[in-house]
């Protein structure tokens, strides 16, 4: 294949990953802003309309725990390419839902499908991009899926102001099966992966060894503390600035996913950042960054606050696309095992810390919620210093 080609290919698998990534987070997330349609459809609380978004995240955890497992027996496009059809039509068919129940089961079973994608769609770049463009297609993946997660929220918000969340729900699904039909039609088929079959035991020797790698760990954890950081800032966000001093309109509390965009700018200067430093010195001094973009959000002034939110949403996307890239290219050939592991961690932490510190919140206020995430981060520095450590003596070793 001469260099005309692999630009080609390398362009095609781009934008494909690009499609795929917005796909699964526009998917994932699309329901939150339609929380409130839905307690009123079917008469629920605020907390049980959450549901939806809860198991779709549930979904993707179960789905993971199996693609561990099996997600080296399928062709990496056709994997990709089923897993965002399927979930598509699922959100067309929650439009038609009779049952609040039937909508929390086909948003489990979205979750549990798209883990498909989500969990070989890195190992597909990583094998078939050329290395020199590797980092900058991983980021466009990354960003992909901030696009996604705010795409998903604000086509979905504006939908269902103009008709209903039914409407919102078919016309993300349409969205996504269009993505997913480019998909198949636009993405190279893996030339530098063959699908195989391996013995259970095997399999289960070669995930503990994964799993305890004491090389992964700390970028495992890095990637799930961080995100759980991330999550907690923006669910909590909008409790403190409906209060005084600011006493925003509920309304305006949705325009702070727009901030997303941000992530978009740091899954892209991610490569270009790691081009000119190494990776973990990035990965250590944006954390240190995000401590202080915590510390300056305790100035009860907007604009402070949104400049806060602003870096610490570039940061967390810096640090996902670094931790991604290192489990990827650290793992060799068990990468959509080790990325499973990866996005697992990665899913249960966003579930746990952003449940546990909300109740910060409810005990002790803005204050101690802030000073709580400070305290995770320099943790989660700690973690990144320990992991940096670990990979250099490793890198020292095979040289």
């Amino acid at each position: 294949m001469n260099d005309f080609l692999k630009r080609h290919k390398d362009l095609l698998i781009s934008i494909c990953v690009f499609l795929s990534g917005f796909s699964c987070f526009a998917q994932l997330y699309y329901f939150q802003p339609l929380l409130p349609d839905l307690s009123e459809c079917f008469t629920l609380s605020a907390s049980v309309s959450s549901l939806t978004v809860s198991f779709s995240t549930l979904g993707m955890v179960g789905g993971l725990v199996v693609a561990m497992f099996a997600a080296d027996r399928f062709p990496r496009k056709a994997l990709i390419c089923t897993a965002l059809l399927v979930s598509a039509i699922a959100c067309i068919a929650a439009s038609f839902a009779t049952t609040f129940f039937t909508v929390v089961a086909l948003s489990a079973i979205k979750g549990f499908v798209l883990s498909g994608a989500t969990s070989v769609s890195v190992a597909y770049i990583t094998e078939e991009v050329s290395p020199r463009n590797r980092n900058k297609i991983v980021g466009l993946y990354i960003a992909g899926n901030a696009i996604g997660g705010m795409g998903g929220r604000v086509i979905s918000s504006f939908v269902a102001g103009s008709y209903d969340w039914r409407v919102a729900s078919v016309t993300i699904g349409l969205i996504c099966a269009a993505f997913a039909i480019a998909f198949l039609c636009l993405a190279p088929r893996s030339v530098n992966f063959t699908p195989h079959k391996s013995r259970f035991h095997s399999l289960v020797l070669s995930n503990i060894a994964l799993f305890t790698s004491g090389t992964l760990v700390p970028f495992y954890l890095c990637g799930s503390l961080m995100l759980g950081i991330f999550v907690s800032l923006y669910n909590y966000l909008g409790f403190y600035l409906v209060e005084p001093p600011f006493n925003f309109d509920p309304d305006i509390i949705h325009y702070i996913y727009l901030m997303y965009i941000f992530g978009v700018f740091g899954s892209v200067a991610t490569a270009k950042l790691e081009e000119k430093f190494r990776c973990t010195s990035v990965l250590k001094t944006v954390i240190i960054i995000s401590v202080a973009a915590l510390l300056i959000m305790y100035i009860p002034i907007p604009i402070v606050v949104t400049l806060g939110l602003a870096v610490f949403t570039f940061n967390f996307f810096v640090v996902h696309v670094t931790c991604n890239r290192i489990v990827s290219e650290m793992s060799f050939s068990h990468k959509s095992i080790a990325l499973s592991i990866y996005l697992l961690l990665y899913y249960l932490g966003s579930s746990f810390w952003g449940w546990a510190t909300g109740l910060v919140l409810d005990h002790v206020g803005w204050q101690g919620f802030i000073a709580s995430l400070i305290i995770l981060t320099v943790i989660l520095y700690l973690i990144a210093r320990h992991g940096s450590a670990r990979l250099r003596r490793y890198s020292m070793k095979r040289q």
